[in-house]
Formats: C-alpha cells, structure tokens, sequence
C-alpha cells in the first residue's frame, strides 16, 4: 500500500477514479438537475478550490513571509523568481474557482439573488460570504 501512495501518478488516478465513481452514485441516487451527481461535483469542486485558496494564503502569511528574513541572500531569487509566481499564480485560479462554483451552486438551487441581496431568511450568511468571496477574489 505504502508502494502505491509513493507515486504521484498513481494516487491522482486513484482519486479520479473513487471520485467518479462516488459522482456516478450519488447521479443514480439523485434525481437530476443540481441535485446527485451534479451537485456532487459542483460542490466537491467547491470545497476543492477552497481548501486550495486557504491553503495558499496561509502558506503566505505563516511560512513564506516570517521565513524570508532567514534565507540567505543569495536563495532569496529562487524564492522571489521561481516559488511565489507560481504560487501566486494558484492562489488567483484557486479564488477565483470557489467564487465561481460558489456563485454556480447558489444559481443551481436557485437562491442565488436572494442570497446576493439578502431578501430571504435561512441563505443570509452564503451571501456574506459570496460577498466577502467577491471582494476577497478580485482584490488580489
């Protein structure tokens, strides 16, 4: 098992695959619309982007900022140069996916205005954090 987790390749097609067929459940399952498989996956992808974007902001707030002042000068381009472009470059997809599959999941199950411009009980706190989303998203 241990052999098998050691390859990149491997773990990712095992995920695509569980993934699939959990999608392919939950679609038999459900009835259609944004409801089984669909919402499934909206919401998967959701949380995905999410962990994604977190992560990232975290990793440049609590690992690479406070660490930089220990590097080395002459590392210090490799990380300017090479490591945070790229994970500069994850962070903006990462936000910009959850805000749009959040946005998608809401118009989905149709609560999406209501959720927007607060005029219905019970989706208050999804349209903050739509809004908070929204803001947070196109501000970096």
């Amino acid at each position: 098992m241990a052999g098998f987790f050691s390859s990149l390749g491997r773990t990712l097609t095992a995920g695509v695959a569980l993934l699939a067929i959990i999608y392919f459940a939950a679609g038999a399952l459900g009835g259609g619309g944004m409801t089984g498989g669909h919402a499934f996956l909206g919401r998967w992808l959701h949380v995905l982007a999410g962990v994604m974007w977190i992560g990232l902001l975290w990793y440049f707030n609590f690992v690479q900022t406070p660490s930089m002042p220990k590097i080395p000068d002459e590392q210090k381009p490799a990380v300017s140069k090479v490591i945070a472009p790229e994970a500069l470059f994850w962070f903006r997809w990462a936000a910009l996916a959850t805000v749009v599959t959040g946005l998608a999941i809401a118009g989905g199950n149709k609560y999406l205005v209501e959720a927007l411009t607060f005029s219905k009980t019970g989706v208050h706190a999804i349209g903050i954090g739509m809004w908070l989303g929204l803001i947070m998203a196109f501000n970096v």
